[in-house]
Order: structure tokens, then sequence, then C-alpha cells
């Protein structure tokens, strides 16, 4: 047993500990008490995921290596059985290639699940932001949003004429003739810069064939309920050919989306709300979150306990009828260096 299973199976049992004494000194909450965010704990909901920031690889708390990202969120979400929809909140400027298709990834699966996404873009959803909307069903927007930045990059910075001047020589050793690509040290070479300007449109063309097959690719289920036919004529307009056009890197306001049919909609929460309760058929669908203390008590007991004796105590503990085992949460590497932005 590793030291970090170890500590990991103390906190577990402390954190035990004090919930029960909580348990004995304080009154049961009621069945039917609201769980952050309006819906009752172990009832349908709405699971809202907020994309905030760069988009990057998975961050794990160093104490108990409980998963917080966005793409862990969706992906425990498609076998959630209380998860009937999910509102995708969007404030991100992008950021790396592989993490953006790992969540463009996550939001198809909850549709072929059959559980509805609407994604909502906030002050800014440029680039990997946009690339990850574009999988919901539908896509919101402020008209002061900022979205768009459709492109692909790889940079890096060349001081050798720095170094000249200071008579400082660097010295690399590498196995290959393109392994120290993008040196700091000297200027790129031209077959370099060949090699790098295709891999960027390899990217690009990934990125174009993804959101126009994304966009699209109209709702299984309620798609007259939430989708106008000006809507749907906006979205099949964008094809490759079309977005090859707007992928020029510019910027769009949320305004200026949903006239090219980036963008279904002007709105935000509340409207995401109102259609994901259209395309579910429930309209008593309410919007939550998971308690991060529940998801807590979740990674923790998972150290020191069967599934059933999992279950027993969430159960109890947490007023949680439904409380299941535990699943594996994979574990991803950060992406390469290029990204879209």
């Amino acid at each position: 047993m590793t030291q970090e299973s170890q500590l990991n199976r103390i906190l577990a049992a402390a954190l035990l500990v004090v919930c029960l004494i909580a348990t004995l000194v304080g009154s049961r909450r009621p069945a039917a008490e609201l769980a952050r965010g309006g819906a009752p704990q172990g009832a349908s909901r709405i699971e809202v995921v907020a994309l905030e920031g760069p988009i990057g690889g998975l961050r794990r708390s160093s104490l108990v290596g409980l998963p917080t990202s966005p793409l862990e969120q969706l992906r425990e979400a498609v076998d959630d059985s209380a998860v009937k929809a999910v509102l995708l909140r969007i404030n991100s400027p992008g950021g790396a290639v592989g993490s953006s298709q790992e969540l463009y990834r996550a939001v198809t699966a909850l549709r072929e699940a059959g559980k509805p996404v609407v994604a909502v873009l906030e002050d800014i959803a440029t680039s990997g932001g946009y690339y990850v909307a574009s999988a919901a069903d539908k896509i919101y927007a402020n008209p002061g949003t900022l979205t768009g930045s459709l492109g692909v990059l790889i940079r890096g910075l060349n001081f050798s004429k720095l170094l000249d001047t200071y008579g400082i020589e660097p010295q690399t050793f590498k196995t290959g003739e393109y392994k120290d690509m993008l040196s700091p040290f000297r200027p790129a070479t031209p077959q370099e810069r060949r090699l790098l300007q295709e891999l960027v449109e390899n990217t690009l063309d990934q990125f174009i064939r993804d959101v126009a097959r994304g966009r699209q690719h109209l709702p299984e289920k309620g798609a007259e309920e939430v989708l106008d036919a000006e809507m749907i004529a906006r979205r099949q307009s964008l094809d490759e050919v079309r977005l090859r056009q707007l992928a020029d890197g510019r910027l769009f306001t949320g305004a200026q989306a949903v006239e090219l049919g980036l963008v279904d909609a002007l709105g935000g929460y509340t409207e995401a709300v109102e259609d994901l309760r259209r395309m579910t058929g429930d309209p008593s669908l309410s919007p939550a979150t998971r308690d991060p203390f529940q998801r807590a008590l979740r990674r923790l007991l998972s150290q020191g306990l069967p599934p059933a004796g999992q279950s027993f105590w969430l159960g109890q503990l947490l007023g949680d009828e439904e409380a299941g085992g535990i699943p594996e949460l994979p574990l991803l590497w950060m992406a390469p260096a290029w990204t879209l932005r």
C-alpha cells in the first residue's frame, strides 16, 4: 500500500467520524431538501457544467485526487441516471487542441445517450471554447459575447540574435533532424516552417470538420420545440466550405454569430433551462450542480470501502437513497503546446 493510499484511507476514516458525529448531534435533513443549485438530491435534474478559463488538462486535488474538470463532470453525467439534460456554460478563450477535442466528444456522448445539451456562451467563447459549444443541441449567446476566432496557431521565440550579442553559444544534442523544432536558440529552417504549417493546417481541417458536423446535426428529440425554421436553415448552410471562409481568426459578437449560424439565438441561462425542459418533456426539471462535498466524500470512500459499503454510507450521510458505487476516474495528460485561440 502506498503512502498516498494510506493517507487517503486515514482521511476517509476521519471524515466518516466527523459526519457520524454531525448526524447524531444535528437533525437529519428532510428528504425533499433542495441541493445546492435547486434540485433535490437524487432527483431528476439538469446538470450545470461550467467551462471557464483556458482549456487544458485535468486538474486534480493534491489531497484526495478529486477530479474537478468539466470533462469529468460531462463524463459522469452520461452514466448518472438522475441527469436528464446538461446546461453547459462557457466562458473560455480556447486552449489546447487535444483537450478541446476531448470536451467536444464528451458533449457528443451526452447527445448520443439521449441527454440534450444546450450551451450558453457568456463573456467570451472563442476558438476551442466555441469548438466545444458546437457539439451542443443548441447554442445561446449574449449580443455582446465575443466568439469566433476559428483557427489554430503554434508559436515560439527566437533569441539567437540576443545570444550572439552576449557571446552565448547554445549546444544541442538530438536524435533527429526535427527534434528541436521551435528552439528559441536559432531561427526555424524552411523545412521546419513547412512541417509546422502542415501541422496547423491539418489541425484546422479537424476543427472545421467537427464544428460543421456539430452544427448540422439537429437534436434527436424536441428539435421543433427549440429550433425554428430560420435557425435550422442557418445551421444547415454552415458546411465545411462556409466554415473555412470564416476560419481566418476573426472575432464575432454574439449578434453577428447568430446571423452567421454559429449561434442559434440570443439568450442565456433562463432560456437554456426552458429549452431543456421542452426537449426532455419534463417541465419540472431544475438546474443543479452536484455538491462538491458529496463528490469529495465519494472519492474518499473509494479509498477504503467496497462498492456496497460506499452506497450504504453515502445514503446514510447524504440522505441519497440512490447513491451508487464510485467509477474509476481516468487521468488525462496535458495536451501539446499548440492552441486553438
